[in-house]
């Protein structure tokens, strides 16, 4: 089993990320399906003036991509501005390469970190992890999940990415280095093998 331990640095933004949590965790249920619920209006009653705006609001709902619309309902403004900002440094190493965009990451947690999510619990009140597994590898890779995890101010201290344990130093906002633990590896991999 794959894990992220992580401090809580706010109970609050710990629940904003546990509405995100379910989100992933449904879709990738077999057989789910989006439910695009647009803006429902009772036409038969309205004046000329509300049907104008009524018309207006249905196209603006119409030229929103529903990705954008699931975006804003579970990346709040706080982790939207993080992300924007991890992505303005990436952007600048990648520079001719190619720009990518915040949506991206939501795009990467959807559908690119192949992973299935076992659990998301609290340890205690400052300490939390998140258990998943993969039937695959690289399964997306483990980056972008930590920077998103650290945007909702859940600080990744340690991880078990299915080859070693090691714990993460922070040296920036989005900067850390890793000091892998092979022996508690060892130990972890006896404990799932029986």
């Amino acid at each position: 089993m794959l894990y992220i331990k992580f401090n809580i640095q706010d109970a609050s933004k710990y629940e904003d990320f546990q509405k995100l949590y379910e989100h992933l965790v449904n879709i990738r249920k077999p057989g789910f399906q989006f439910e695009e619920e647009g803006p429902e209006f009772d036409w038969d009653r309205m004046t000329e003036e509300e049907v104008e705006k009524a018309t207006k609001q249905l196209i603006d709902f119409l030229d929103e991509e529903p990705e954008v619309r699931r975006y804003r309902e579970f990346i709040p403004e706080y982790t939207h501005l993080f992300l924007e900002n991890y992505l303005k440094v990436d952007n600048e190493k990648l520079q001719s390469l190619g720009i990518q965009e915040v949506l991206s990451i939501f795009n990467y947690l959807e559908y690119g970190f192949e992973v299935d999510f076992d659990h998301l619990k609290k340890i205690d009140q400052h300490l939390g992890i998140i258990e998943f597994s993969t039937g695959n590898y690289p399964f997306g890779g483990l980056e972008r999940f930590l920077i998103t995890l650290k945007a909702f101010g859940l600080l990744p201290t340690e991880c078990f990415d299915g080859f070693t344990i090691c714990t993460f130093e922070w040296v920036s906002d989005f900067e850390y280095n890793t000091t892998t633990f092979p022996e508690k590896t060892k130990d972890y991999l006896k404990k799932y093998k029986n």
